[in-house]
């Protein structure tokens, strides 16, 4: 009988060698140099991460640095606006309460000093605020149509006959200008400050409701949008204005 013959195909490459030696050979250097690949590879991607962890966490400083720096910039306004508005307001206030019917009138020539200082305190706010509006675009934006609000309220008393009424108004359009500027405050302390310290500015809580109040919140913002955009004398005037110009240029 036969003794059955073991045959050993050669590598088509090399003569009288294996596929299997020439594997075998082969074997360890190639995954060896496979490990190398991989491992330079995710060593290519953490550092990648690394480099986008810290492009982001210096994106992050240079936003928390630029809020910081703002809010002192600004602050500074505020607070000049602010002593403007309460001396306005003092001056009404003491004219108001100065007889025991606590009810006096404003002449013309006192409403345009009076006019004349608190305009100019709001408006060099709202011009402020609307040069950085990109910080926080529905904080600034709110806040400056709320000012502007009161600015065209306080103007249109050039045309009131009852100047007691005058009186009356510039004494609420003050308060009312010192409450916002008092929000804008704590939201701009808060976006400034928060992360820093870990703490939050609790906003007002005005004991009759229908008083409004800016917060960072955005249903709270988008709400007060409408308010001063929709419902103000300011807000429906821009868009009788806006409406009219379409009309105008569209034909």
């Amino acid at each position: 009988m036969a003794s059955p013959t073991i045959v050993e195909k050669s590598c088509y490459f090399i003569s009288n060698v294996s596929c299997y030696d020439v594997a075998k050979d082969f074997a360890s250097p190639l995954l060896a140099a496979l490990a190398v690949v991989v491992s330079v590879f995710i060593a290519f991607k953490q550092l990648s991460k690394q480099h986008q962890n810290t492009l982001d966490a210096q994106k992050e400083e240079a936003k928390r640095n630029t809020r910081v720096e703002l809010f002192k910039d600004i602050n500074i306004l505020l607070d000049q606006s602010t002593a403007t508005i309460r001396q306005v307001n003092s001056y009404c206030f003491g004219k108001k309460y100065s007889n025991l019917e606590m009810k006096d009138q404003v002449d013309y020539v006192e409403y345009l000093e009076l006019m004349k200082n608190f305009s100019n305190a709001l408006l060099a706010v709202v011009t402020k605020v609307e040069s950085h509006e990109i910080v926080n675009l529905k904080l600034f934006r709110v806040f400056r149509f709320a000012l502007q609000s009161i600015h065209h309220d306080l103007l249109a008393l050039q045309t009131e006959k009852d100047r007691f009424k005058v009186l009356e108004n510039i004494i609420e359009l003050t308060n009312d200008s010192i409450m916002y500027f008092g929000d804008f405050q704590v939201c701009m302390q808060n976006m400034a400050y928060g992360e820093v310290f870990d703490a939050d500015v609790p906003f007002r809580i005005p004991a009759d409701k229908r008083y409004k109040v800016i917060t960072n919140c955005p249903k709270n913002l988008d709400e007060l949008h409408d308010y001063f955009w929709q419902e103000t004398n300011w807000g429906k005037n821009c868009i009788k204005y806006e409406n009219e110009a379409k009309e105008k240029f569209s034909s």
